[in-house]
């Protein structure tokens, strides 16, 4: 972690996540491929949930911002098949992709990257919990952290039924960041290391690691994209999620070079890439993120 920083962070987050949201009912689940299926909460946080069928069992990445949608992504699991959950995978410690997780904690494998670990058992991840519970998130009153209890540094095989998962860990949008390759589906699941369609909130990112590592997600063969937030797609959204990076980027980084101040960088490349981007979502986490690039680039 970048020094004792979540409390702050879970500001940020709080304020571009979840701002200019309604929380509502609507669930949906897509099959993308055989045996593999992305739960998608409706309006809200709308964080996706993947799981993956294989003869042995059921593997399931990201758990959702509450228990109440972590069960509903269990039940949605159960209209599928009845076989174990074998093992539950955070790609990233927020919360919602990792406060569901008491909902499978009689699993006892719930497997993530050490910094998140390192993130939720912290006292600061008490007051990140805390904060959130101040939101008014329908069913965050009942969250309880729970940590995952098997962690890896920089790569963990997974081998169940006929496939065979690799969990790459590769530091971007958090220091914690995990992507999973299924090379047998041609399949990339990448929690928030991509956005569909939607601005990132990037408070906790690091923007030059994460070009870098989706160079390195774009070398592999893959077909098949599920993002943190969105539908799954291909290709094309791995590239849309560069060119947003690209462009904040070079767009900032030349101000920097003319002397420009935060707030003259914010008032020309703001409404630059808000008239490129007027498609996605979650504009208004724009400005915010130019500030996060200006400050991160600032820096010799």
């Amino acid at each position: 972690m970048r020094g004792n920083k979540l409390g702050w962070i879970a500001i940020v987050f709080s304020i571009l996540f979840f701002s200019h949201v309604v929380w509502a009912e609507e669930s949906r689940t897509i099959e993308v491929w055989k045996n593999l299926f992305t739960f998608t909460y409706g309006k809200g946080a709308n964080s996706n949930t993947t799981f993956l069928v294989t003869k042995e069992g059921v593997i399931v990445i990201d758990t959702g911002a509450t228990p109440a949608e972590a069960r509903k992504a269990k039940e949605a699991v159960r209209k599928q098949t009845q076989l174990p959950i074998l093992y539950i995978i955070n790609t990233n410690y927020h919360g919602d992709h990792s406060f569901g997780n008491q909902v499978f904690k009689d699993r006892h494998t719930i497997i993530a990257h050490e910094n998140v670990r390192k993130a939720l058992t912290q006292e600061s991840g008490k007051e990140y919990l805390a904060f959130f519970k101040t939101l008014k998130i329908p069913g965050m009153e009942e969250t309880v952290i729970t940590p995952p209890n098997i962690i890896f540094k920089d790569k963990m095989n997974i081998y169940a039924g006929e496939y065979h998962l690799e969990l790459i860990h590769m530091p971007g949008y958090t220091d914690g960041d995990l992507f999973i390759y299924i090379e047998a589906l041609k399949t990339l699941i990448t929690g928030d290391l991509i956005f569909n369609g939607t601005i990132p909130d990037m408070g906790d990112s690091y923007i030059g690691e994460w070009t870098k590592t989706l160079n390195y997600m774009g070398d592999l063969d893959a077909e098949i994209y599920i993002p943190g937030h969105g539908d799954p797609g291909g290709k094309p959204i791995l590239i849309a999620m560069k060119h947003y990076l690209f462009e904040l980027r070079q767009r900032v980084v030349r101000q920097i070079e003319k002397g420009s101040s935060l707030k003259e960088t914010q008032n020309v490349v703001g409404p630059m890439l808000k008239e490129k981007y007027r498609n996605w979502k979650n504009l208004e986490r724009i400005d915010r993120n130019i500030e996060h690039a200006y400050k991160e680039f600032s820096v010799k």
